[in-house]
């Protein structure tokens, strides 16, 4: 057998080795498996690689909670009307503690290890979920309170304040992003592996799927892979947080769905889309065709509404095949195509 995990020389880390359309299954469910067959090894593995999986998630949530009100305070809103709508936050989802959330949930990963190390089946399972458990409450809270500033951006700045927002926020990541996928820095098949085994990661990290253990659909067509979250841990969890039955389109509720009402070229120039999801428009569509020509992943979000929140993300083996709507959606010509 494989070993569970190999360096990666294209992210600089390790990663997990099965075959790509065996990824959709949740780093915690392989742990699981492994313990069901006293395959402590392999069940550490894959339960210590969640915290990398998770890394990122903690690493920009702890960044933007700092820097989305210094950002609003920047552009006029005063600090006391952010402190204020942060207190509000705080007192309907519960303060988040991401900090000491993150320090709490690695010291389990490490409690479940010992217990591997121990040949204890029954403790490290007990363990392992008791440390998925607490990374999803911490998680939620930071994601929700995010959400919530964002909510509290557009209406006191006004909607289209968020894409501006978003600009603010990743910024870095888009130039990194353009030097990396640089067809000159990096053959265009080896970016796909990259772009496949980044958003792996990324969604075992905020813990997509039904059951928040990270889990997605994978398959493969001719000319594209393509990967489905339902719902996504992060901003596709927000759809399911409250309806609009339960809270009217004027509540103050953090719970109440933040989604676009107009049409915007950082959103899909789609209404009821998440303003937490827009990020992504920027970040895999818009910011890739400005600098590169091309996106890098192409979306299908959920919108508020759907019975089940799906968000569908495409990568295409060539750029060259990518459709025009993946640019007209996002306020771009389409390429001269080859008429050959």
């Amino acid at each position: 057998m494989p070993p569970p995990l190999v360096y990666s020389e294209l992210l600089g880390h390790l990663v997990r080795s099965e075959p790509w359309l065996d990824q959709g299954r949740s780093s915690y469910a392989r742990a699981g498996d492994a313990l069901s067959s006293s395959d402590f090894e392999t069940a550490e593995a894959y339960g210590r690689i969640t915290v990398q999986e998770a890394q990122e998630a903690y690493d920009l949530f702890a960044a933007w909670l700092i820097e989305i009100p210094r950002i609003l305070t920047a552009n006029g809103v005063p600090p006391e009307a952010v402190d204020q709508r942060l207190g509000a936050i705080a007192a309907e989802i519960g303060e988040h503690q991401l900090d000491a959330g993150w320090r709490a949930y690695r010291g389990l990963v490490d409690d479940f290890a010992e217990a591997c190390q121990g040949s204890d089946s029954g403790l490290a399972a007990v363990q392992l979920e008791r440390a998925r458990s607490a990374w999803q409450l911490h998680h939620d809270r930071a994601c929700d309170t995010v959400c919530a500033l964002f909510d509290f951006a557009a209406t006191t700045l006004g909607e289209e304040f968020v894409g501006t927002l978003w600009d603010s926020l990743l910024a870095g990541m888009y130039e990194r992003s353009a030097s990396v996928y640089d067809p000159d820095n990096l053959p265009w098949d080896q970016s796909v592996q990259r772009l496949l085994l980044d958003i792996f990661e990324a969604t075992r990290g905020h813990l997509a799927g039904a059951d928040r253990d990270g889990s997605f659909a994978i398959s493969e067509e001719d000319d594209r892979w393509v990967i489905t979250f339902a719902p996504c841990g992060s901003g596709g969890r927000t759809y399911e947080s409250s309806s609009a039955a339960e809270l009217s389109a004027d509540s103050e509720s953090a719970r109440r769905p933040s989604v676009t009402t107009g049409e915007h070229d950082w959103a899909w120039n789609t209404p009821g889309v998440c303003l937490y999801c827009t990020h992504c428009c920027q970040l895999q569509q818009r910011a890739p065709i400005k600098r590169l020509g091309f996106p890098l992943r192409v979306i299908d979000p959920p919108t508020q509404g759907q019975s089940k929140p799906l968000c569908t993300w495409s990568i295409y083996k060539d750029p060259a095949k990518v459709p025009d709507d993946a640019y007209t959606k996002v306020g771009f010509d389409p390429p001269r195509r080859d008429p050959r």
